[in-house]
């Protein structure tokens, strides 16, 4: 049996896990650079915003209705989640993690167990341990596992196929709803009158694999109960892209620079937690498409590095290289991306003939000191000089940012 258990309003219930003040409050919480709501708990949907809206439209009305806001605090939502599966794994043998927020729990059926507890269990446990409410749906396939769940958080937050007739629930789930159906397929379903999950789920095999590929023709066995769907296993990156928008426009190279080592930064801290090393990296650079204020450029250079590496030194010394090939002076420039290429394990590798290798030692130890100290007081407590701490205008625009509770020894609310 499969146990699909989804954390309820995540974000915003990371947000008022340490703000108590807000229990029963509207939250939103916006994207980066505070541009649109990417996520609002119940109390805010009610109010009447939606996932999507642009910032600058409903600030006012936020204001206005008392609704609290929040910038992304990546940080804060990752670790959280990180500590919700560890509660997983303590409590189930088989646990996929499929987002930040969901994971699929596998149960072996054979002994027959009380599935219901199980998962009113794994409920009370994350709430008590971690303070996030999660939602469990139980059903013998993945999808129909995702559409439980879709209806647990109507109810107590539990439901499984087993103590009810399916049937009459899918019968009121619109095709649209259902996971892996998306607006082409919808539509294509809807031209042959398949308008409810209950309408495909008897929709014949060998038209869903015709109309709809083999995606929709699992998708459809999974409705009857058969499992289709595979798993998605972890698999490393075969490349790493780093950028962000800037909050305003930059035109100096110094400014671009300062951004270009952080975004570095971030691309080689990902590239070495997968242990790997890159071959090439690119650097694209480009001003603001929408802007008819100012002239228009973008462009893209690339590199092959002597060796494959994971060493930033030399890493960031290309990407500067090729920043500086790129830069034009008279430009507002809007974004700066790194991407590295050609990734391959980091593993011991043949020597070139005219390969100096008699610093690759000392280069080694000075990275794995390097994310020792990352890993144990926070990411980027180490870093080159260029990367500078603070508020620069190519720095993401997070106004409402909440502190890194769980991570930053400075973050801990204070008691009195």
């Amino acid at each position: 049996m499969i146990l699909h258990v989804d954390a309820n309003s995540f974000y915003a219930s990371c947000e008022r896990l340490f703000r108590p003040d807000l229990a029963e409050k509207p939250i939103v919480v916006l994207s980066n650079n505070d541009g649109i709501i990417i996520a609002l708990n119940a109390e805010a949907k009610t109010s009447g915003f939606k996932r999507g809206d642009a910032w600058f439209k409903v600030s006012a009305e936020c204001a206005q209705k008392d609704v609290t806001v929040f910038s992304s605090n990546y940080t804060l939502y990752a670790d959280i989640s990180a500590r919700i599966v560890a509660v997983y794994n303590r409590l189930c043998p088989d646990v996929e993690v499929y987002s930040i927020d969901e994971c699929f729990l596998y149960y072996p059926d054979w002994n027959c167990p009380d599935f219901d507890g199980i998962a009113h269990h794994i409920r009370n446990t994350v709430l008590r341990e971690i303070g996030i409410p999660v939602s469990v749906g139980i059903a013998p396939t993945r999808t129909l596992a995702k559409v439980c769940n879709k209806l647990a958080k109507k109810g107590n937050g539990v439901f499984s196929t087993e103590n009810i007739n399916i049937d009459l629930e899918l019968a009121n789930i619109p095709v649209g709803d259902i996971w892996g159906i998306g607006g082409s397929k919808k539509s294509t379903l809807e031209r042959q009158g398949i308008y409810t999950a209950l309408d495909l789920k008897n929709y014949p095999l060998h038209k869903a694999k015709k109309g709809l590929t083999i995606t929709g023709m699992r998708t459809v066995q999974e409705l009857n109960c058969i499992p289709a769907n595979e798993r998605i296993e972890p698999k490393k990156n075969q490349n790493i892209c780093s950028s962000k928008s800037f909050a305003e426009p930059v035109t100096t190279l110094v400014e671009l620079e300062q951004a270009t080592a952080a975004y570095t930064h971030e691309a080689v801290r990902r590239l070495r937690a997968q242990n790997s090393r890159t071959r090439f990296l690119s650097v694209y650079l480009m001003t603001n498409p929408w802007d008819d204020t100012g002239p228009q450029y973008c462009n893209q250079l690339s590199a092959d590095l002597s060796t494959p590496s994971s060493y930033l030194p030399d890493i960031l010394d290309t990407a500067l290289g090729l920043l500086r090939n790129l830069y034009r002076e008279g430009f507002r420039y809007r974004k700066v991306m790194i991407t590295l290429l050609g990734l391959e394990d980091d593993v011991v590798s043949q020597q070139t003939l005219f390969e100096d290798d008699s610093s690759k030692p000392g280069k080694q130890a000075l990275m794995r000191c390097f994310d020792t100290i990352n890993e144990r007081y926070g990411k980027n407590t180490m870093r080159t000089a260029l990367h500078l701490p603070g508020t620069s205008p190519w720095s993401m625009r997070r106004k409402f940012l909440s502190p890194a509770y769980t991570t930053d020894i400075t973050g801990i609310p204070d008691v009195f």
